[in-house]
């Protein structure tokens, strides 16, 4: 409370200083104007009297006269001094320019107030056109309200201090007798204190507003939880959708549509759509299976020894279909790498990087797979010439529902979830993945799991009967902007 009254007392104290600034200011200004005004006037005056002797008597009569502290000139037709009361007019410039000068030559009289180069100082003009056509003019100094002040300093200074002394005193004490009341107050029983009556129904509003927030905070708690579950219930409605679109079931249905397939063939195709509507209802499943392991609400299922390699070359194969309506070249080359793994959610977490390189990919472009091992990490690269991604979405393309572009997400069928499934995919294993994109130039994915080494046999193949497809080199491992691990 001590800083508060302490702030009270110095926003008191500055507006009192303000205050008299602003009137101090206020007042300046007027006597400036008003003392400008009164000395033009004085000068137009005298400038008048002047005028009319000098065309009576001519202007011998300035010989005799007792000029005090203004200053008069005689300027001739051509703008020539002919007689200055402070001045040698031999010594001075020609005044056609003036601008007193050239308003009396054209409407009789005129007035300027400027800065005279010979006087040193600021100055109020005023000349008249006599009747033999010379201009008469008188100046004097323009006193200023500044000045009158600084002529009276002392008094001045005085007033100033009473004036900051009785703001320091009101302040203070107007901030002590204001805080009385503020520091007796108890929110819980506001009405029991000597309290403002205005303040009231502020406390009144401060405990309504508490126990609102409580509420809010509660609600919040609820909607939190109710955004989850709706969450996990749109993952899995998006996975049991996902029964249906089946690429590989539409292209076979497809060639047997448009009649390529000869009848004996048939059933060999209806076989391979039933097989593959098994295979994504197994997915499916496996799919619900990785959403309850993102929630913590089942155990980790079971590892096994995965070929990376043939991993790639089975998806590979299932999305040729899809490559080639686009006229996309899926190309998979690499070694034979092994990791420990769950092979179904290792083939959604590859399959869902080729499928969007393919889907987001231009016309005659490419999509590379690529495997290879090095120390006790095997990798898998997916680099396309697609797209791309911006670089300011980078940061969130995992994150689950985000969508670079909801529209081209539409078009393409895009749920958000895909890059989501291949995050957690890669976490599930222990694994990193860094991704590298540019616009219109394409997008780079590499995923980095720990290695089975596997012993090889006498032929140069391992121990399991499969043999090591020769590592393409020369080729930069693109590292990535985002890394998740």
């Amino acid at each position: 409370m001590q800083s508060m009254r302490d702030e009270l007392t110095k926003r008191m104290f500055l507006g009192c200083m303000t205050v008299f600034l602003v009137t101090f200011t206020a007042i300046l200004t007027v006597m400036n104007v008003y003392l400008s005004q009164k000395t033009m006037d004085e000068l137009r005056d005298r400038a008048v009297m002047l005028s009319s002797a000098l065309n009576l008597y001519g202007d011998k009569f300035l010989l005799n006269l007792d000029i005090g502290s203004e200053r008069i000139t005689l300027i001739d037709k051509d703008g020539t001094v002919l007689f200055d009361s402070v001045f040698s007019a031999d010594n001075l410039e020609n005044h056609a320019g003036r601008e007193e000068i050239q308003e009396a030559f054209q409407k009789g009289e005129g007035e300027s107030r400027r800065y005279s180069e010979s006087a040193g100082t600021k100055t109020a003009n005023y000349a008249v056109k006599l009747t033999n056509g010379q201009i008469i003019r008188i100046s004097m100094k323009q006193e200023a309200a500044v000045g009158v002040v600084i002529t009276m300093i002392s008094a001045v200074s005085l007033i100033v201090l009473l004036i900051i002394l009785l703001s320091v005193v009101l302040a203070t004490e107007s901030s002590r007798k204001l805080m009385i009341p503020i520091n007796q107050l108890d929110p819980e029983n506001p009405d029991d204190r000597n309290i403002y009556a205005e303040m009231k129904p502020f406390i009144l509003q401060l405990i309504s507003q508490n126990q609102k927030i409580h509420q809010q905070i509660e609600q919040l708690q609820r909607e939190h939880k109710k955004q989850d579950d709706m969450r996990r219930e749109f993952t899995a409605n998006v996975s049991h959708e996902l029964k249906t679109p089946l690429t590989s079931i539409s292209g076979f249905a497809e060639i047997i549509r448009e009649g390529y397939v000869q009848q004996q063939d048939v059933a060999h195709f209806a076989d391979n759509i039933y097989k593959e509507a098994q295979r994504m209802i197994s997915l499916v499943n496996d799919i619900l299976k990785l959403s309850r392991l993102e929630s913590g609400e089942t155990s980790q299922p079971p590892m096994t020894e995965v070929n990376v390699f043939q991993l790639c070359q089975n998806i590979r194969e299932r999305l040729t279909i899809n490559a080639e309506k686009q006229h996309i070249s899926l190309i998979c080359e690499g070694e034979n790498v092994y990791i420990s793994g769950i092979p179904q959610i290792l083939e959604e977490v590859i399959y869902n990087l080729c499928d969007n390189a393919i889907k987001y990919n231009h016309e005659g472009g490419f999509v590379y797979m690529k495997t290879w091992q090095e120390e006790n990490y095997s990798f898998v690269q997916i680099k396309d010439t697609g797209i791309g991604i911006p670089e300011q979405a980078q940061e969130r393309i995992f994150e689950r529902f985000y969508r670079v572009s909801e529209s081209r997400s539409k078009e393409v069928g895009g749920t958000g979830l895909g890059l989501s499934i291949v995050k957690h995919g890669v976490l599930a294993h222990q694994g990193e993945i860094s991704l590298e994109s540019e616009e219109q130039k394409g997008t780079c994915v590499t995923l980095k799991f720990p290695a089975i080494k596997k012993p090889r046999c006498e032929n140069g193949g391992f121990s399991d009967g499969t043999t090591s497809t020769p590592r393409i080199r020369g080729e930069k491992l693109l590292r990535g902007k985002l890394s998740v691990k």
